[in-house]
């Protein structure tokens, strides 16, 4: 309890090299041209997840508890979970108030599904509208947004939308939907957990470098 106070009354700011305010050009180019850039790593949205055939979850317990603690073990053990390695971002800000505030307001009845198309169900607009009403606070520049679709228990499988966005103008710089193979784990947060991590790999061994190429035509 005492954490996750902490999370909901302060950032979390993790930087490793001093990091300047300055005037920038905000786009993909520009982002992935260089490693020097300040990003804002905001965290997971589970607003519009679904969780399918899994019947013996409880959605308000999910809701209410299991999503916040899902943020909070992919910040504390950062290196284990490292996002920022797989963005190749040096200068790197964590700032989980507005997802901690949007998540415990998911709908649990919406939240289960035995559709297996759930998993795939989401498309850019659906990403785009949900950044255009993003809370950025005070923050400006670039932001990184992990956008949780579905998790399938049946298939073992998570898919998340990892989100590059000018936080400035609202706008979505990339996003793509990223799949994350189920590992092992205790309980719901360590279970879904090993399935983000293992997105996270697959976005410093293959996407990134097809977002850097894609951004430099």
């Amino acid at each position: 309890m005492k954490n996750k106070l902490l999370l909901s009354f302060y950032v979390i700011i993790i930087v490793f090299t001093p990091c300047f305010v300055h005037a920038q050009v905000i786009s993909a180019k520009e982002f992935y041209s260089t490693d020097s850039v300040s990003a804002t790593y905001l965290g997971i949205d589970f607003t519009l997840t679904r969780l399918i055939n899994d019947v013996a979850s409880n959605p308000t317990v999910i809701v209410t508890q299991q999503f916040d603690g899902i943020n909070f073990l992919i910040v504390k053990e950062h290196k284990k979970y490292d996002i920022q390695k797989a963005y190749q971002c040096t200068n790197w800000i964590v700032d989980l108030k507005s997802v901690e505030a949007r998540n415990l307001k998911a709908d649990p009845d919406s939240l289960m599904s035995s559709n297996d198309a759930d998993l795939e169900r989401l498309t850019v607009s659906d990403i785009d509208r949900l950044v255009a009403n993003f809370d950025f606070g005070n923050h400006k520049g670039y932001g990184i947004l992990l956008i949780v679709e579905g998790l399938d228990k049946k298939k073992q499988m998570a898919t998340i939308w990892f989100t590059l966005i000018n936080m400035d103008a609202k706008k979505v710089l990339t996003t793509e939907r990223v799949y994350g193979k189920l590992g092992s784990g205790f309980g719901f947060r360590n279970y879904w957990a090993s399935a983000i991590k293992n997105a996270i790999g697959n976005v410093e061994s293959k996407n990134y470098r097809q977002w850097q190429a894609a951004a430099n035509r």
